[in-house]
């Protein structure tokens, strides 16, 4: 049931009726969203639910088949973002946007620099942007090249970059998906004060807790459609998931202490080194078992995952494979040891965007599925809708262009994909980010599925909660180092705020 939120501020933003189809297949079925001045708007729902064809509408990368857009009050087409950013849109994607070898005043003003005569007026453009800092009240050195940034640090340039183009109307998608606890922190202040500056924001998230603690308004979507529009004070995590999944999520998906038999490994990292990035790490994986690696950005946890899947250079140390020393210097020889990784930039690094679900999921199993000179396609198929189902990809079909898919269904083709390998050991980088909370529940059973297949799964994750729940064992890193092991026993389970305490205590 849809419950009319209701403000006083102005209207800066109006979508009404709003239709979209891809190939003959409506994905908006009429939506209303509306965004006042001054106010912090959550957009949530499941992965494929139409959030971000949306909001890329009202960005005016895509164009709309039906409906009305009024921006403060005037009815106008968003047919393209730079129409979109005269009218004072902007948004901030998952994925950055900046040049990592410029530093950020570059950045900040690349390729509409102000000018004066043929050239670059840069006493104006330093100027503006450290109004906008200090209004913001972050300190960022303009000077400073992007790649020195944390993550942290370049999701506020990409804040800082769309507001120089003063847009009144921001849009945030997943901005605390790669962040840690303390960035995080430092970005609900500078939203909240963009907040108290009148801008309104767009916060597209799938983390309900930050919805809930940093929202005024939250609309959820469904299949198309809107199931929820409410203040959310007074609305519960609860209520947001019902109106997300259309019935109320059950706790199946919670995981109890798991026993494991510490008798034979089935992997054995010794004092595994890499030139400046790790440092004498030791530790044993046991079949069965789903070990955990925390610590904060940069502490070395996906240079280990990186490092097992050879595409980091090893300056010391061995790694063995139930007793046998294992050689690897590049990921196809880490697949034929059995062991697959889930990278943390699947999009990046996990999928090849021209091609089919089908051929992105057969992709490291191609061999076993050749007879001679031919390819046995039937198999082929049925092994890509087994994975389809199983992972509640959606989608037309296996043939679907993975580019045609929402974000989170593209994270899922790419777990697809890693579990088609059959791995005997699965490292997982951040796996659930972007992932909606049915999506994720099916995720976490199933990597519990592998390990109780006699596998190991090594899951680094920027998600405590995920740590904490999915995890038997966990290893805290710092500066590349292991400083800390954390055991779940029958009498002792690990928290949240247990595994945030390990980790700042070396900060």
């Amino acid at each position: 049931m849809v419950e009319e939120a209701r403000s006083s501020a102005p209207v800066l933003l109006e979508a009404r009726r709003i239709k979209k189809s891809f190939n003959r297949v409506e994905v908006l079925h009429g939506v209303d969203f509306t965004l006042h001045a001054g106010e912090i708007h959550g957009l949530v729902g499941q992965n494929g639910a139409g959030k971000s064809t949306l909001m890329k509408i009202i960005n005016g990368a895509y164009i709309k088949d039906e409906g009305t857009i009024l921006v403060k009050g005037q009815e106008t087409e968003l047919g393209s973002p730079a129409i979109a950013s005269k009218l004072g849109i902007a948004m901030v994607y998952q994925e950055f946007s900046l040049v990592p070898s410029m530093t950020v005043l570059q950045n900040l003003f690349l390729a509409r620099e102000p000018l004066i005569g043929p050239f670059i007026d840069e006493r104006t453009a330093r100027k503006k942007a450290e109004e906008i800092f200090n209004e913001l009240e972050v300190d960022i050195n303009l000077d400073q090249e992007l790649v020195r940034l944390s993550v942290g640090s370049r999701q506020i340039v990409e804040i800082v970059k769309a507001l120089s183009l003063d847009a009144s109307i921001l849009i945030l998608d997943e901005p605390t998906a790669s962040l840690s606890s303390i960035e995080i922190e430092v970005l609900f202040k500078v939203i909240r004060r963009l907040k108290k500056a009148g801008v309104g924001i767009v916060f597209v998230s799938h983390h309900l807790n930050e919805v809930v603690e940093i929202c005024d308004r939250v609309t959820v979507i469904r299949d198309g459609r809107v199931a929820l529009s409410s203040n959310v004070s007074g609305l519960a995590i609860q209520d947001i998931i019902t109106a997300m999944i259309g019935k109320k999520l059950d706790d199946s998906g919670h995981v109890f202490y798991n026993s494991i038999k510490r008798h034979h490994p089935l992997l054995q990292v010794r004092n595994l080194s890499a030139k400046g990035l790790l440092h004498d790490i030791s530790f044993d994986l046991y079949p069965g078992e789903v070990l955990g690696i925390a610590g904060v950005l940069g502490s070395g946890r996906t240079e280990l995952l990186k490092a097992l899947y050879g595409i980091l250079p090893l300056s010391a140390g061995d790694v063995r494979m139930q007793g046998e020393i294992l050689r690897i210097r590049d990921p196809k020889e880490a697949i034929k040891a059995g062991i697959v990784m889930v990278p943390e930039d699947r999009r990046k690094n996990g999928l090849i965007a021209g091609d089919s679900i089908r051929n992105n999921v057969l992709l490291p199993i191609w061999d076993r599925l050749r007879r001679l000179l031919f390819i046995r396609e039937d198999e082929g198929r049925a092994i890509a809708k087994s994975y389809m189902e199983d992972l509640k990809i959606r989608a037309n079909s296996i043939d679907q262009y993975v580019e045609q898919l929402s974000g989170g269904n593209q994270q899922k083709v790419v777990f697809a994909k890693s579990l088609a390998a059959n791995p005997r050991i699965l490292l997982l980088d951040d796996p659930t980010v972007g992932v909606d909370i049915a999506t994720k529940r099916d995720i976490a059973l199933i990597i519990r599925e592998i390990a109780r297949s006699g596998n190991g799964v090594i899951l680094v994750s920027s998600d405590m909660d995920e740590i904490a729940s999915l995890c038997d064992r966990v290893l805290v890193l710092h500066d590349g180092t292991i400083m800390q092991e954390l055991e779940r026993t029958e009498t002792v389970s690990f928290s949240e705020e247990m595994l945030m305490g390990a980790i700042q205590q070396k900060l």
